[in-house]
C-alpha cells in the first residue's frame, strides 16, 4: 500500500509540473490564459487536494515535506508573466489582463497583480489600454481595483487618464476615478479631484476643483463639475463656471462667469446661461446679461435677451433688450429699446437701435431717438443721432417725413 500510495502522488505531482510547464510555454507566446471563472486553477487544486488525501489515508508514516509542499500550494497559487482573460457575449468585449505576478487568495476570489499592463477589446479592437504598478481583480473578474501609477487610454480619441486609484468595471463600460486626475488631450487638459469615465460612449465626467486648459486659443475654465463628450469636442458645465482667455504673453484678456455652460472646443464657441458676467480688460468694460453666445477666440458675444454694458472707466452704460459685442473691432450694438447714459455728464439717449464704437466712444443712433441732457437742460427728438455720448456731443436728425424737435431750458 505504501508503494501504490507513493507512486499515486508522484503521478500527481509529474501532472502539475506538466501544467505549470505548459502555462510557461504560453506565456512565452503571449497566448491568453482565459479564466473567468478559473477552472484550471480549481480543477489542478483539486487533483492536489485528492494526492493529498490519498497520501494520507494509505500511508501509515507519511512524508511531512511532500504533505507540506501540498498545502502551500493549497493556500496560495502564484502564476509568473500570466496573461488573465475574460468574455462578455452580451456586450461582446473582452479584456485581458498580463501582469509580472498574480498571486490569489486562499479563497480564489482574489486575485493580486504586480506591474500590470491591459486592454479592453470590443468586436476585436482596443478601445482602452490600461496599466498600473499593482491592482487586484475581484467578483469573478467584474472590478478589477488599480493602484499607483495608473494610466488609461483611449485610442479611438487620443485621450490619457492618469491617476493613483481607479475601480475599472469592464461590464459597466465604466472606469471609477477615486483620486485626483489628470486627463490629457491633444490641445487639451483637464485636472479634478474625481472622475467617471465610461467607454462605451467616450463621456468623461469630474467633479471638485475642476480646471480645463487649452492651448489654443489660450482658455481656462474651472468649474466644480463638468462632462467632457469627448468625440464631439464638447465641455458642459452644469454648474457656475468660469471662462478666463489670454493673449499670447498669458495676459488676461477676458473673463466670463454664469451659472451653466456649453462649451463647443472645435468651434472655440460658448453658449453661457442664467447670471452671465462679462469682465475684458481691453476696453475695461462690464457686460451683463441672461444669455450669451461667446466666441472666445475671435471675442465676440452674442444675446437676444436683455444686456447691459459698461464702460467703467468713462462711467457710460448701454442697455438694450438684444445685442452683439465684437472686442476685436472694438464695436457694440444693441436693438430693441436701446438705452444709452452718461452718469457722470447726466445725459441719456434712447433709440430702437444703437451701434457705439468703444475705442472712440462715438455712438450711432437711429430709429424713435430721443436724447436729454442736465447742463443746459434740452431734450431733442429725431430719426437718427451721431456724435459722443462722454462729452454730450450728440447731432440729431431726420428722414425728411419727422421734424427734428428740440426743447431747451435755460
Amino acid at each position: 500500500m505504501k508503494e501504490g500510495s507513493e507512486l499515486k502522488t508522484l503521478s500527481l505531482v509529474f501532472f502539475v509540473i506538466t501544467a505549470s510547464e505548459t502555462q510557461s510555454a504560453n506565456n512565452s507566446l503571449n497566448l491568453p490564459k482565459v479564466i473567468p471563472h478559473q477552472p484550471n486553477i480549481l480543477l489542478l487544486m483539486l487533483l492536489i487536494n485528492i494526492a493529498v488525501i490519498i497520501t494520507g489515508c494509505q500511508s501509515s508514516q507519511p512524508d511531512v515535506n511532500q504533505v507540506s509542499s501540498a498545502s502551500r500550494l493549497d493556500t496560495e497559487l502564484v502564476l509568473n508573466n500570466a496573461v488573465l482573460e475574460q468574455s462578455n457575449k452580451r456586450t461582446n468585449t473582452v479584456w485581458k489582463i498580463k501582469a509580472d505576478n498574480i498571486v490569489y487568495s486562499e479563497d480564489k476570489q482574489i486575485a493580486t497583480l504586480d506591474n500590470v499592463v491591459g486592454n479592453l477589446l470590443q468586436n476585436g479592437t482596443v478601445i482602452l489600454k490600461i496599466s498600473a504598478e499593482s491592482g487586484k481583480i475581484r467578483d469573478q473578474g467584474n472590478t478589477i481595483l488599480l493602484n499607483d501609477q495608473v494610466i488609461a487610454s483611449d485610442p479611438r480619441n487620443g485621450s490619457v487618464i492618469s491617476s493613483k486609484v481607479v475601480e475599472w468595471r469592464p461590464r459597466e463600460n465604466l472606469l471609477l476615478i477615486k483620486a485626483k486626475l489628470t486627463g490629457n488631450h491633444p490641445n487639451l487638459k483637464v485636472v479634478a479631484d474625481s472622475g467617471k469615465y465610461f467607454t462605451d460612449i467616450e463621456k468623461l465626467e469630474i467633479e471638485n476643483d475642476v480646471i480645463v486648459t487649452t492651448q489654443q486659443p489660450a482658455l481656462q475654465l474651472t468649474s466644480d463639475r463638468l462632462e467632457w463628450k469627448i468625440p464631439q469636442e464638447q465641455i458642459i458645465s452644469p454648474g457656475s463656471i468660469k471662462l478666463v482667455s489670454y493673449d499670447k504673453n498669458q495676459t488676461i484678456l477676458d473673463q466670463l462667469v454664469s451659472d451653466r455652460a456649453e462649451l463647443n472646443l472645435k468651434q472655440h464657441q460658448a453658449i453661457l446661461t442664467k447670471n452671465i458676467e462679462l469682465i475684458t480688460s481691453d476696453p475695461q468694460l462690464q457686460v451683463a446679461t441672461d444669455f450669451l453666445t461667446w466666441n472666445y477666440q475671435d471675442r465676440l458675444g452674442k444675446t437676444d435677451r436683455p444686456i447691459q454694458i459698461v464702460d467703467r472707466d468713462r462711467d457710460i452704460s448701454l442697455t438694450g433688450n438684444k445685442g452683439e459685442i465684437d472686442l476685436q473691432q472694438q464695436l457694440a450694438t444693441l436693438e430693441n429699446g436701446v438705452q444709452g447714459i452718461n452718469q457722470a455728464e447726466a445725459s441719456k439717449l434712447y433709440a430702437r437701435q444703437i451701434t457705439w464704437q468703444l475705442d472712440t466712444e462715438e455712438v450711432a443712433a437711429r430709429g424713435n431717438v430721443i436724447y436729454e441732457q442736465a447742463k443746459p437742460k434740452a431734450r431733442l427728438t429725431g430719426e437718427k443721432a451721431i456724435g459722443t455720448l462722454g462729452d454730450n456731443n450728440i447731432v440729431i436728425t431726420s428722414n425728411g417725413k419727422q421734424p427734428v424737435t428740440s426743447v431747451i431750458d435755460n
